[in-house]
C-alpha cells in the first residue's frame, strides 16, 4: 500500500472521557470502532483533518465482540469508504495493513501478515497479525492487498509483541447489516443471543439471559462524573465549549480556540493546569518580547518558555475546585484564557516576530487577530 495517500482513507481518531481510539467510514456518516473506545460515552468526539471535531452519537455496541458504530450529524465527504470482507477466506502469511492512531500519534500504517486467521481466545475466534499493533490502534481497519477490511483491530497481547488481534470481518459485517435495519435510536447486543436490546431491562426478551449479570444494563446509564471532571467541563460549557469535543481521556481535555491550542489536565492531586502553547520566539527585538510576557498585567495567568515555547497558563488549586463558591469567578478565568489564547498567538507572531507553535492551526491563524 506504499503507494496510496492514507490521508485520504475515511480512518478518524476518536476521544472521549476515557481515551482515544480509531475508527473507519462504513457509509459517510457512519464509523465502525471497538465497544471498549466508545463506552460508556453515549457521545463522542470524532477529530477530522484539520483538528476540528465533531460530535458522534454511539447508536449501536455489542459489547461481548468488542464492536461499535457511531453516527455523525453531517456527512463526510471526499474521504475513501470502506469495504467489509463476507467470506474472511484469510490464509496464514497473508499480507495485511493496519491503519489507526497509535498512541495518539497522527493517522499510521503498519504492516505485517497473518499469524493465524481464526484464532481461538476464550470462546471465540480472532485474526492474528504480527503488524504491530499499540494503545490507540483499536477500532480501526486490517485491510487485505485489495483495500478490502478483513478485520477491526482490537487488542495486542500484553506478554509478547507482534501478537496483535482482530474481529474477523464476517463478524463485522453481519452487526453492520443488522445496524443497516435498526429503527432505536441505541440498543446493546444481547451477549447470549445478539439480539437488539433497546432499553434498560432485567432479562432479554429473546433468549431470558440475565441482563444486568451480562453488564449491558451499564451501557444505558450515563457514566458519574469525577468532581474534577465536574468542574472543568462545567467551566468549559460556560465558556461555550461542548465538553465532549474536549475530552481527551481521564481528566484530560484538549481542544483549539481559534489558531491556539488550549490544553487542560491534572498534573498532581493538588492543581489543575490550563496551558495554551502559543508561540516560538523571534530572533529580533526579544528585549520587548519578553517585558511583554513579564508584565502584570497578564494576571491571574502567567507565560513561561520551555523548550523554546511561549505558553499562556493557568493552574488551580484542588482546594478551589471543591468549593462550589468560587466555581463562577473560577470559570470566568477559565473562558477568559480561551479567548485571550486565541488573541495572543497572532499578537505574538504579527507585532513581536515570534514564530507559530507546533500545534498552532495555521488556517484558522487570523480568525482571532481582533479578538
Amino acid at each position: 500500500m506504499s503507494d496510496i495517500d492514507i490521508e485520504s482513507w475515511g480512518v478518524f481518531q476518536i476521544f472521549t472521557g476515557g481515551g482515544t481510539g480509531s475508527s473507519f467510514l462504513i457509509d459517510d456518516r457512519h464509523l465502525l470502532t471497538n465497544c471498549h473506545v466508545v463506552a460508556p460515552y453515549p457521545k463522542v468526539a470524532v477529530e477530522m483533518r484539520d483538528k476540528r471535531r465533531a460530535v458522534g452519537d454511539v447508536r449501536r455496541i455489542n459489547p461481548q465482540r468488542d464492536l461499535a458504530i457511531v453516527e455523525l450529524a453531517e456527512p463526510l465527504e471526499d474521504f475513501e469508504i470502506f469495504t467489509l470482507s463476507e467470506e474472511g477466506q484469510l490464509r496464514a502469511k497473508q499480507p495485511v495493513s493496519i491503519l489507526g492512531f497509535p498512541v495518539g500519534l497522527p493517522l499510521s500504517l503498519t504492516e505485517g501478515v497473518v499469524s493465524h486467521p481464526r484464532q481461538l481466545l476464550g470462546d471465540q475466534h480472532y485474526l492474528q497479525t504480527d503488524a504491530a499493533i499499540n494503545p490507540g490502534n483499536s477500532g480501526g481497519p486490517i485491510l487485505d492487498d485489495g483495500h478490502q477490511v478483513v478485520g477491526v483491530t482490537t487488542c495486542k497481547h500484553r506478554g509478547a509483541e507482534l501478537v496483535g488481534f482482530g474481529i474477523p470481518s464476517p463478524d463485522a459485517h453481519r452487526f453492520v447489516e443488522a445496524f443497516r435495519a435498526q429503527e432505536a435510536v441505541f440498543g446493546v447486543e444481547c451477549p447470549a443471543c445478539e439480539v437488539l436490546v433497546e432499553e434498560a431491562k432485567r432479562y432479554c426478551d429473546s433468549c431470558g439471559s440475565n441482563l444486568e449479570e451480562l453488564g449491558v444494563l451499564s451501557h444505558f446509564e450515563a457514566p458519574d462524573l469525577h468532581p474534577v471532571v465536574a468542574f472543568v467541563e462545567g467551566a468549559l460549557a460556560r465558556a461555550d465549549i461542548d465538553p465532549v469535543l474536549a475530552r481527551h481521556g481521564q481528566q484530560n481535555w484538549s481542544f483549539h480556540s481559534g489558531s491556539a491550542p488550549i490544553k487542560i489536565w491534572c498534573c498532581c492531586s493538588e492543581h489543575v493546569c490550563l496551558s495554551s502553547p502559543l508561540a516560538r520566539p523571534g530572533k529580533r527585538a526579544l528585549g520587548d518580547l519578553f517585558r511583554y510576557l513579564l508584565s502584570p498585567e497578564h494576571e491571574p495567568y502567567a507565560f513561561d518558555l520551555h523548550r523554546n515555547i511561549i505558553s499562556l497558563n493557568l493552574t488551580i488549586h484542588m482546594a478551589d475546585v471543591f468549593a462550589p463558591e468560587g466555581h463562577d469567578e473560577l470559570g470566568d478565568q477559565i473562558a477568559e484564557l480561551i479567548r485571550r489564547a486565541d488573541a495572543l498567538d497572532n499578537k505574538l507572531i504579527d507585532e513581536m516576530g515570534c514564530e507559530p507553535a507546533p500545534e498552532t492551526q495555521l488556517t484558522f491563524l487570523k480568525e482571532g487577530a481582533t479578538a
